[in-house]
């Protein structure tokens, strides 16, 4: 009897001991990120999707890479003989010395990163808890025959390709780039890469070993070699014409009127479609660590700006709507500079022009005017109509970091900021929200979202990308009556020297300044001019915007000639001649 009480308590203290090692291995051990569930793997990067113009020609492709990995128990030479051989082959080529007094210099430091490099190896090599190691990706296919000359046995490579940019920093901002994670993985950044980053990078496939608890591989185990799947390839409604032409006359502009940055959108108003967006300065997203972070915003839908008299636009279309004035309207207040409440608006040239047509009010861009205007309007209908045009929310554009602009709320409006908001100051605005509502005025009055893809691709199977919304902001009579007053603007307005001979263009300057420290910098301005051509039968509209000009504060003398420099290279590729008439 006591020798069974003996063994009971033996398998219970030995029953006692295993449960409490399996809750030390489920609860409280730590879990090599390469054991999970019983499982040492090496993923095995996706081939992210292509990203294509509407021509079909690849603006973003995939280039010849490898990930290169050791098979610890195939190996045939000790770990540090192996890592002094591959250290060199995977220290960067930037050691190419450019001039004999820096030839030390640069010796002594590709040394050192080979030395790091050969300890890394060394280390990863000498693991004998794991069965498979990954030591480097994106192994061009030189270096890789390089090491394959070697002959290692147990070191071999898996396909890692790596983004390719045939068109070099053309639409760079909109591409954005692809980098690597905290945990090495793949994924897109700002633009298109970051925005469709899930639908582009497709699903690792993975060389999988059974392992035991301890982390051992089990050498009678299966091995596992999954596939990966390559990610869905993108088609835009980019015209690679039309984005070099834009690209080419923007960083000329920006150079002649010396500004710090600028951007021009491009987009075909019955469709929403975005023909071409660009920004200055620009980067290389092949070699995106080479540029300030900075230069990777795409200004075009992140910036902010008080629009300034482009913003005219939109007040007048929503009187003109709103039955509260008409083309022919004058003004009653437009003899002088006006007090609101204990502030002082006047006319951005000091001139004043009493009795003014509404026509004329856009014409001379008065700041009086549509004061008149906003009284006649008053502040519920104004602010309703700001936010049917789009204003202070997302256009939802398929870009990554997109932002909303700031229209304050209603019950926050006193009198001066009803009188400023009219012609574009006291709220702020994106370049694409902008572009969105002239979008409405060339389109008859209906507001149909920006985009930028057209189709994409998944396992040769298109699905063709559709504006999900589309509303009547304004009447069709509205939009032809705020046209015909864009055309006069064109043609009498402080821009018409610039303006093309032959084509009918639809257009509005603003110079706006920029805010600081709760005031107005007396010297620095965002200069822009937007539009449509033709008029009667818009194929685009745009948007030229600088920041800080310094030739020149006023968007007449700067984003305009600009404009119509663009506007007349498209309608010529465009097939459009100008009219006699």
């Amino acid at each position: 009897m006591d020798r069974i009480k003996i063994i009971q308590v033996i398998f219970f203290i030995a029953a006692a001991i295993i449960v409490i090692r399996l809750f030390y291995w489920q609860f409280i051990a730590e879990i090599n990120p390469n054991t999970i569930l019983g499982l040492q793997d090496i993923k095995i990067p996706a081939p992210r999707g292509e990203i294509y113009a509407s021509d079909g020609f690849p603006l973003v492709a995939n280039q010849e890479a490898f990930l290169l990995y050791a098979r610890l128990t195939e190996l045939d030479r000790n770990p540090q003989e192996i890592a002094k051989l591959l250290a060199p082959h995977l220290i960067s080529e930037k050691y190419s010395t450019p001039g004999a007094q820096l030839e030390e210099e640069l010796t002594n430091k590709k040394e050192k990163e080979e030395g790091e490099e050969e300890k890394r190896l060394s280390e990863q090599l000498s693991n004998d808890k794991l069965i498979w190691v990954q030591l480097a990706r994106k192994v061009p296919l030189e270096t890789k025959q390089k090491i394959e000359a070697l002959k290692i046995k147990g070191i071999d490579f898996e396909n890692d390709n790596k983004r390719y940019y045939p068109e070099a920093s053309m639409a760079a901002q909109l591409l954005g780039f692809v980098a690597s994670d905290k945990f090495g993985d793949d994924i897109g950044y700002f633009g298109l890469e970051g925005y469709y980053d899930s639908q582009l990078k497709g699903k690792a496939g993975r060389l999988d070993q059974l392992q035991d608890p301890f982390g051992f591989p089990i050498l009678v185990g299966d091995f596992k070699p999954i596939d990966s799947r390559k990610g869905n390839s993108l088609y835009l409604t980019i015209d690679r014409s039309i984005q070099y032409i834009v690209e080419k006359n923007l960083k000329e502009a920006i150079e002649r009127y010396g500004a710090k940055a600028g951007s021009v959108i491009i987009s075909q108003p019955k469709t929403g479609k975005i023909i071409a967006m660009a920004t200055y300065p620009t980067y290389n997203p092949a070699l995106f660590t080479e540029f300030e972070e900075s230069a990777y915003k795409n200004q075009a839908v992140a910036d902010t700006y008080e629009p300034g008299s482009t913003f005219k636009l939109v007040t007048m279309s929503a009187a003109l709507d709103s039955g509260v004035v008409k083309p022919d309207t004058k003004c009653t207040v437009c003899t002088g500079p006006r007090a609101i409440t204990g502030h002082v608006i006047s006319t951005w040239n000091n001139k004043y022009f009493p009795d003014s047509t509404m026509t004329e009010v856009i014409e001379h861009s008065d700041n009086i005017g549509m004061t008149f205007v906003a009284d006649e309007l008053g502040k519920d209908r104004l602010y309703d109509y700001i936010d049917k045009f789009g204003f202070g929310k997302r256009t939802e554009i398929d870009l990554q970091e997109e932002s909303k602009g700031d229209v304050r709320d209603k019950d926050e409006w006193r009198p001066i900021d009803i009188a400023t908001a009219s012609f574009g100051q006291g709220l702020a605005v994106t370049p694409i929200q902008m572009v969105q509502a002239v979008q409405v005025i060339a389109n008859g009055g209906k507001l149909i979202p920006p985009k930028v893809v057209g189709k994409i691709v998944e396992n040769g199977k298109e699905k063709i990308v559709k504006s999900e919304r589309e509303n009547q902001v304004i009447s069709a009579k509205t939009a032809a009556l705020i046209t015909e007053m864009m055309v006069s603007a064109v043609v009498n307005g402080e821009a018409k020297a610039f303006a093309p001979k032959g084509y009918r263009i639809a257009g509005k300057t603003g110079t706006a300044q920029i805010p600081v420290a709760g005031n107005y910098d007396p010297e620095k301005t965002i200069a822009s001019f937007i539009g449509f051509a033709p008029a009667d039968d818009p194929k685009f509209v745009m948007l030229v915007k600088f920041t800080e000009p310094s030739s020149s504060q006023f968007g007449s003398e700067t984003a305009a000639p600009t404009f119509f420099r663009i506007a007349t290279e498209i309608l010529r590729y465009m097939g459009i001649s100008p009219s006699e008439k």
